[in-house]
């Protein structure tokens, strides 16, 4: 819509009410703050044609004038917009008490720069401390942020790291997450500005973990002391989201419903405890070094495991939760997803998505008392996790060729019209993420993903 406007080529948006803020949020960011749209009252997915025609039919008059006007504001460049500066730094008088503490969240709140909850002040001093943490040049930048455009360079992380009570010592933790966010298959534009209710999972591994005082016993995703460390680094990510990538709540994040998750995921992995090797030398890293595992998800979805005895009581339980028919569930059928890299033209294909399996120690245990390995495990859920054929077809279908043949997965083609085929939920069984975390109990989690995962090394510092 925005290439439209600027080739100079007249575009009207139809937008959903409650996707308005977004909306000038993106053309904000993408330059062409004056591109009309018109609202209908209410988003058009899943809604019958003809409920979608009247609303579009009562903005007509709006639509016609969208694209014969010329905007009061066309033409003007957005730095030069009225009351606004290309740039602008800004000072706050604070003293020790609570007023002025109180002034800093204010200023904050006002412009938007914060997720709803008191921050940490961000005094130069404050953010010098923080940047010890890292042997990174203040201005290098560790990427461009979406949808706003933000360049996330070392300094503006440390400010927001601060701001969310981070230590220095777990500053390449925040560093390393955000590295991972900045790979393509990570699709980083699409989780900041969809409707759905998906969030960055920060997974850590290796001896920084027990140096940034993360911790992976019980509560291990709960609030607390015990896990400041673990809440900090979280939130410092959300927060690096919102005031560096602009996406605010209710603006560039549309998020209809929203979840507590947003503020901030952050685990480490009780490899102490876990029989299996931890996640990172999954991922081809050595035992004693340090990775940081990055997954979009949503949820999470407790699994109650108390009555089971063997190791398929436990891995039926989890199975139990992987067909919701949005997550994944035989889209692979179709051919890979793929996502920008950067800001070119170039679109790279990702596997995904990746399901987040949490187990505590003990259902690991029973897994591996059984003579499971991890591998054994994922390969037990990939054969039994599978799904109708036929649903998968009656979605979207599967793009084909101008001969009819199937484009992804020619060979499985001759199961098109046999009613009783099945395929694995997802592709590869690595899809299906355990982690090992938290205290020896019953319980464990599953989160659904969404997009492609990526892990990075932690720098030493």
């Amino acid at each position: 819509m925005v290439a439209l406007e600027k080739a100079g080529i007249p575009a009207v948006a139809i937008a959903a009410q409650s996707f308005a803020r977004a909306w000038q949020s993106c053309v904000d960011g993408w330059g062409q703050p004056s591109t009309a749209f018109v609202c209908i009252p209410h988003a058009t997915t899943g809604q019958q044609p003809d409920f979608i025609r009247k609303m579009v039919d009562e903005q007509v008059d709006a639509i016609i004038r969208g694209l014969t006007s010329l905007p009061a504001s066309a033409g003007i460049p957005r730095g030069a917009r009225a009351g606004s500066r290309a740039s602008e730094t800004y000072t706050i008088e604070m003293d020790a008490t609570p007023a002025g503490l109180d002034a800093v969240n204010r200023f904050l709140a006002e412009r938007d720069w914060s997720d709803g909850m008191p921050v940490i002040p961000p005094t130069p001093a404050a953010v010098e401390a923080m940047l010890r943490g890292t042997r990174r040049n203040p201005q290098d930048v560790v990427m461009v942020m979406e949808p706003g455009f933000g360049l996330a360079t070392v300094e503006k992380i440390a400010v927001n790291a601060v701001m969310a009570g981070c230590r220095p010592e777990q500053f390449s933790i925040l560093l390393a997450a955000i590295d991972c966010l900045a790979q393509p298959q990570m699709n980083h534009r699409d989780m900041q500005v969809s409707g759905h209710t998906e969030a960055p999972l920060i997974l850590v591994n290796g001896p920084i973990a027990k140096k940034a005082g993360l911790n992976w016993g019980s509560t291990a995703m709960g609030p607390g002391v015990v896990n400041s460390a673990n809440t900090a680094v979280g939130r410092a990510l959300r927060l690096c989201l919102i005031n560096i990538g602009y996406c605010k709540a209710g603006a560039g994040d549309p998020n209809f419903v929203g979840l507590p998750s947003k503020f901030g995921m952050c685990l480490a992995e009780n490899e102490e405890l876990s029989p299996w090797p931890p996640y990172h030398v999954d991922r081809g890293f050595k035992r004693e070094e340090s990775a940081v595992t990055v997954v979009s998800v949503t949820g999470p979805t407790d699994i109650i495991d108390a009555g089971s005895r063997t190791p398929e009581d436990t891995l039926n339980n989890i199975a139990s939760m992987m067909f919701y028919r949005n997550a994944g569930a035989g889209a692979w059928v179709r051919g890979w997803q793929s996502a920008q890299v950067g800001h070119t033209n170039k679109r790279v294909p990702y596997q995904g998505p990746y399901h987040p399996i949490v187990l505590s120690p003990s259902r690991a245990v029973i897994l591996a008392e059984a003579g499971m390995s991890k591998q054994d495990a994922q390969a037990w859920l990939h054969r039994k996790c599978s799904i109708s054929l036929e649903s998968v077809l009656r979605g979207r279908g599967v793009p084909k060729d101008g001969s009819g043949k199937w484009l992804a997965h020619p060979e499985l083609q001759h199961l098109e019209n046999d009613p009783n085929a099945t395929v694995p939920a997802l592709e590869s069984p690595e899809q299906y993420l355990l982690f090992v975390t938290g205290g020896t109990t019953h319980y464990a989690h599953f989160f659904y993903g969404t997009y492609g995962l990526s892990t990075v090394g932690v720098e030493p510092v």
